[in-house]
C-alpha cells in the first residue's frame, strides 16, 4: 500500500508568504501603533517653550518579528518632567504624559497592531 501527496510545494511556498506578510504586518503595526501614542502623549505633554512637545519621536528598528518600537522625548529633562508628580502644569498637562496614555490606550493600540497583522500591511 502507498499514498502519495501532491501540493506539498505550493502549500510551503504559501505559507512562507503568509510567514512574510505577517512580519510585515506586524511591523507595520507596531510602528502605527506606537505613532498613535505618541499622539496621545502630546495631548497632554507639559508645554512651556514647546521644546519637550517638539522633542518626540517614534522609531522602528529591527525587521519583522525582531522589530522593536521606541516613542519618547529626546530632552535631557524630559525623564524629570516626566516623573515629577509634584509639578504643576497648565490644565489638561500632567507629568506620565507618555506612560498614562500607553496603559489607558493599550487596548486600542493592540487593536492597531493586530489590524495590520490581518491585512499583513
Amino acid at each position: 500500500m502507498s499514498a502519495s501527496v501532491q501540493g506539498v510545494k505550493a502549500i510551503q511556498l504559501n505559507i512562507k508568504a503568509h510567514k512574510l506578510a505577517t512580519a510585515k504586518g506586524l511591523r507595520k503595526g507596531l510602528l502605527r501603533g506606537g505613532l498613535f501614542l505618541q499622539r496621545e502623549s502630546q495631548k497632554i505633554v507639559p508645554v512651556d517653550t514647546n521644546v519637550l512637545r517638539s522633542s518626540a519621536s517614534t522609531r522602528a528598528i529591527g525587521l519583522g518579528f525582531n522589530t522593536v518600537v521606541a516613542v519618547g522625548y529626546g530632552t535631557d529633562y524630559g525623564v524629570f518632567v516626566h516623573e515629577d508628580l509634584e509639578a504643576r502644569h497648565k490644565p489638561g498637562k500632567q507629568a506620565k504624559f507618555l506612560e498614562q496614555p500607553a496603559r489607558k490606550k493599550a487596548p486600542r493600540i493592540n487593536a492597531i497592531v493586530a489590524e495590520s497583522i490581518v491585512r499583513g500591511q
